[in-house]
């Protein structure tokens, strides 16, 4: 079953997304339990034998682990050199020195002196726990005792650079309360109904006299994970498979202007005997902060959403699947003949209540007192959400029709056409609802290890369901692409109830030159043969008299003249880089004498302009092949006369012979050009330049100049 969603409005202000994972891709929903992970807490609510339990993550996840390498002088941070760090002050942070350019792990230290700065070394790992806010640095000393590392700066305070403040993996079921942090606390039921205690970092309701459930000591104990594969060891789970629900919010929420302090969002599921277990039990208040910025905003009915909050949940359709959640489910529910066990036939119940208010009541603690915060909540939706999806029958097809140029787009009910458009009209029939039908398209091009967005659009149907969406992209950098992918999210909209079914599809295509800016040239191999021209003269002795008459009164003006022209040519051989690659597509240009890089010298003067042809090909396995330039942004010739830029000028596509696709490119050098240099026999050096995407450029080619 591949991704899906499923929305739901369960607020006005607040849009459920239920996204499935794709089981045909597992490792994608794959979060380990470790301590760059998501390490698994279970918390029972009180002591008895029918306790609901309930799932925490690593407290604020609180180690990352960098890489640490070493070249020449520079010490490599997760394969940045001479990396400034911005970390958070209490956080765990883990350099792994195994790398074998690091062959002394005691040279590593941190502030001159690892013992005095927190750090510790075990094995390959030296960990570091920052107390102090303040600039520190790292350096190395290797086993020969070089010490002329160029040493890096660590800055530690309460707010770190994202990028060096969260662990490779998250579920967003943190408790993350402390200074400098998000505001998301977990929500423990108290003795008064509809009332919930708030648990921050302290855990300090854990210890409190009228909480009976698991104390803060043993909750800070974490399921271990035991490495290797998955075993069905109850007490050890290695890696847990996650479903993921996003709450989607109106651009413009306000719940402090509803009079709300905020929400609480559960998600629960039912075991044997009937208790529910519960994944997520966060609250949000309006100082929280752990919203996330939609990049690609939308709009529903008259809302848009443009921010967003996520969580992650197991997945319940691998429970019993050995291998997959079986290890998650003996822990956190029972072995599956057990009492506990998770009822199979169970579904996701998703709880949002908004908080009416928040309250402080001094209450018992070990001996004495202290001040804890509740929230009361109000006016509570439950909405239940299959464990799988009920409309796995539905897809999005993306295809290239066989002798066709273009794509066609189109949805599917049990793997046809015609079947989806009876699904789409049979449910307007029988409902009454309005229905539409959104497809959503997005390009990317591949260039070197990326892929660029380079143009989105979307086409609607309201009726015709059975007619594709015929879509020709063009590809902006197909000469310098090796591929590009089209993503096309399909969205059966019911406009009568804001409900919609959301499909997604990508196909991935490596002839990216078929699509580009101008269109594919033909190569002809076999040779060429002039057309046969009826209308010709017979070449008689009449015709040739009638033909030298017609010349003979033909005026001058207007005539067509043909002038020679001096063109220097030149056969280079292009740079070596991930831009230009290795393609082996390109045409053959046989035996030719190609310069290879640094060996062209071209010659200027200052009597003239020189007209320059070079044709840049790449060395195949000894076969000159002619490097593709029709997708290029710009080419440009830049020439240097020791001191500066005194040539900087794009090629010319219009001259007459010149093939991009055949790695040909034209410039025309100006004689005022010469005069920039020391005079006759002066010498400088030149560049071929190659613009593309976004105004980024890469080097094609280097030489040599001088002036005669």
């Amino acid at each position: 079953m591949a991704q899906s969603s499923k929305y739901a409005l369960i607020d006005e202000d607040v849009l459920v997304e239920f996204i499935y994972h794709d089981q045909s891709a597992l490792t994608l929903a794959e979060i380990e339990n470790d301590d760059n992970g998501s390490q698994l807490k279970f918390l029972d609510i009180n002591s008895t034998s029918t306790s609901p339990k309930y799932l925490v993550h690593e407290l604020g996840a609180n180690v990352v682990n960098f890489t640490v390498k070493s070249t020449g002088t520079s010490i490599i941070i997760n394969n940045f050199a001479t990396r400034e760090l911005q970390l958070r002050n209490g956080k765990t942070y883990k350099f792994d020195l195994s790398d074998s350019s690091i062959n002394n792990n005691t040279g590593f230290v941190i502030n001159g002196n690892n013992a005095t700065s927190g750090a510790t070394l075990v094995g390959n790992i030296l960990t570091y726990i920052p107390t102090t806010n303040g600039t520190y640095t790292y350096d190395y000393t290797d086993t020969a005792g070089v010490t002329n590392f160029t040493q890096g700066v660590i800055t530690v305070a309460n707010k770190a650079n994202s990028l060096y403040a969260e662990p490779v993996q998250q579920t967003h079921n943190t408790i993350e309360t402390a200074p400098g942090e998000s505001g998301r606390y977990l929500a423990v039921p108290s003795t008064q109904a509809n009332q919930f205690a708030l648990v921050g970092n302290a855990l300090k309701y854990l210890d409190a006299d009228e909480f009976t459930g698991t104390n803060a000591s043993t909750f800070n104990t974490v399921i271990p994970y035991s490495g290797g594969n998955a075993t069905t060891l109850v007490g050890s789970v290695n890696e847990v498979y996650y479903d993921t629900i996003r709450l989607h919010l109106r651009t413009g929420y306000s719940f402090n202007g509803r009079g709300y302090d905020g929400f609480l969002l559960q998600v629960k599921s039912s075991r044997a005997d009937g208790v529910e277990n519960v994944f997520t039990s966060q609250v949000y208040l309006n100082s929280s902060s752990f919203e996330i910025q939609n990049p690609t905003p939308f709009t529903m009915g008259d809302s848009k959403f443009s921010k967003y909050i996520e969580v992650k949940v197991p997945a319940l359709v691998h429970m019993f699947t050995a291998g997959v959640n079986d290890e998650f489910h003996n822990n956190f529910y029972d072995v599956p003949s057990g009492t506990k066990a998770l009822d199979a036939t169970s579904n996701y119940k998703i709880s949002f209540s908004l908080i009416s208010e928040t309250v402080s009541s001094t209450i018992p603690r070990l001996g004495t007192t202290y001040s804890q915060d509740f929230i009361n909540v109000a006016d509570t939706v439950d909405l239940v959400v299959s464990q799988v999806d009920e409309y796995s029958n539905i897809s999005v097809s993306v295809a290239e029709p066989a002798n066709k140029d273009y794509f066609e787009i189109h949805g599917l009910h049990n793997g046809t056409l015609a079947g989806f458009a009876g699904y789409v009209n049979q449910r307007i029939q029988q409902t009454s609802d309005d229905i539409s039908v959104f497809y959503e398209i997005e390009v990317s091009e591949q260039v070197s290890t990326n892929f660029i967005t380079t143009y989105k659009t979307t086409f609607v149907h309201v009726s015709d369901f059975d007619t594709p969406v015929m879509f020709r992209p063009v590809i902006i950098n197909a000469g310098i692409s090796s591929s590009f992918q089209l993503r096309v999210t399909m969205r059966i909209y019911n406009e009568t109830d804001n409900t919609q079914i959301v499909k997604v599809g990508t196909l991935i295509f490596d002839r990216p030159k078929k699509y580009g800016v101008q269109m594919e040239k033909i190569q002809i191999t076999g040779g060429t043969s002039s057309p046969v021209i009826y209308n010709k003269l017979p070449n008689t002795a009449v015709n040739r008299e009638l033909n030298s008459f017609i010349n003979s009164i033909r005026p001058d003006v207007g005539e067509t003249k043909y002038v020679t022209v001096a063109l220097e040519k030149h056969n280079v051989v292009a740079a070596s880089n991930e831009l230009v690659g290795n393609s082996a597509s390109g045409v053959s240009l046989g035996n030719a004498d190609f310069k290879s890089e640094g060996n062209c010298i071209l010659k200027i003067s200052g009597a003239s302009d020189t007209l320059i042809r070079f044709t840049l090909a790449n060395l195949i396995d000894g076969d000159y092949k002619a490097l593709d330039l029709v997708g290029a942004e710009d080419i440009k010739l830049v020439m240097h006369n020791g001191t500066k830029n005194v040539h900087w000028r794009s090629h010319d596509p219009t001259f007459p012979g010149i093939d991009l696709s055949n790695g040909e490119v034209m410039f025309k050098v100006r004689r005022w050009v010469a005069g920039k240099y020391s005079g006759i026999g002066s010498t400088g050096t030149f560049y071929i330049v190659i613009y593309y995407g976004e105004n980024k450029t890469s080097r094609l080619y280097n030489g040599k100049v001088k002036v005669v």
